[in-house]
């Protein structure tokens, strides 16, 4: 089966025709693994294999009563952007049920994927499914884009849902950069942010900080270019990058990369740094670099040390970015640049 998605799904069952069931999925998504619910309760309990699975994220699959699905859950459901997405399916195959995390954790494209294989119904009850209209949670995880205030979200949807049009604007600053594609008469682009009439009816796409009243969709989309003398601490180049992205106005959740040269590949400090941004960190050869087309901050020392003559900059270009947006600065034994990958947006 070629599988349109990546859940990784754990099924468990109460009765024998829901093994049946529950098998026959499995030949179908080979590698996903399901338990018999008695046998499982005499060795650890229904709770134990919930607990699990739900903290590991994987897609909880019950084949029996949604009764049975709710007791399970209950005390372990947190927050819509972290649970994970939970299906119920009858035992005789007619109806997929997603009950939790059906948009973040993708219940929906769940249940819809499962009902295929079984030739059930999928009992959708979300409003913008049920009604086919725009979905912004659903559009920020499927083009890598994060939330920054899910209440705002929720009052979005609200206004979409009620006023059947809503809008939406890209940050005129990356406007070269992105490109959005929406097949909805409801969703409108706007030019700029005096066009907009209630506070609830847009959202902004921009990696920029400063926006607290509006809802905004945070891109993946910034790298950090970083050169530092051997042995510099973590806590320098933590502190180094905080300042430059807050005199950039660059929210840290945009933050796709940290890129230096292969020199630097087990530099504890900037491996520090990536992992405290969430970041890739991704290396490159001083041939590769010196390939890079553009103006470059030159240094023959550098070129000298390290056979490129500026590696913050050239990182960055070489990571695919379209443009930098500040270049280099140097600090105390350290150097970093900016840059902005493009990125297209579509809700198809």
């Amino acid at each position: 089966m070629d599988r349109a998605s990546k859940n990784n799904y754990k099924f468990i069952c109460f009765t024998a025709a829901g093994r049946q069931l529950m098998e026959k999925i499995l030949l179908q998504i080979p590698g996903e693994t399901g338990a018999f619910g008695p046998d499982k309760l005499e060795t650890g309990g229904l709770s134990d294999w919930t607990k699990e699975n739900f903290k590991k994220g994987n897609v909880l699959v019950f084949i029996g009563a949604c009764g049975i699905a709710v007791r399970a859950i209950a005390q372990y459901i947190t927050d819509k952007t972290e649970d994970p997405a939970v299906i119920v399916i009858d035992e005789e195959g007619k109806f997929v049920i997603p009950i939790l995390s059906g948009h973040m954790g993708g219940g929906v494209a769940a249940a819809k994927e499962l009902s295929g294989i079984i030739g059930a119904t999928a009992v959708i009850t979300t409003a913008s499914d049920v009604r086919g209209e725009f979905a912004v949670d659903v559009f920020a995880k499927n083009n890598g884009l994060v939330i920054n205030d899910m209440k705002k979200a929720k009052s979005f949807s609200a206004y979409l849902l009620e006023h059947n049009k809503a809008f939406y604007m890209v940050d005129p600053e990356f406007e070269d950069v992105f490109e959005t594609s929406f097949n909805r008469d409801s969703l409108i682009k706007l030019k700029n942010s005096d066009e907009l009439q209630e506070r609830d009816s847009s959202f902004i796409i921009s990696p920029k900080t400063g926006g607290k009243e509006q809802l905004q969709l945070i891109p993946k989309c910034i790298v950090l270019g970083v050169g530092c003398r051997k042995g510099k601490e973590g806590r320098e180049l933590i502190e180094f990058a905080d300042r430059i992205l807050d005199e950039l106005s660059l929210d840290k959740r945009s933050v796709l990369a940290v890129a230096s040269i292969d020199l630097k590949s087990k530099e504890a400090g900037i491996i520090e740094l990536a992992e405290s941004l969430g970041a890739e960190f991704k290396t490159f050869s001083q041939e590769l670099l010196m390939q890079q087309e553009g103006e470059f901050s030159a240094s023959q020392f550098v070129r000298e040390t390290t056979g490129a003559d500026n590696v913050c900059e050239r990182s960055v270009m070489a990571y695919g970015c379209r443009r930098m947006i500040m270049k280099k600065r140097a600090e105390n034994g350290m150097t970093l640049a900016v840059g902005v990958l493009g990125r297209s947006f579509t809700d198809e």
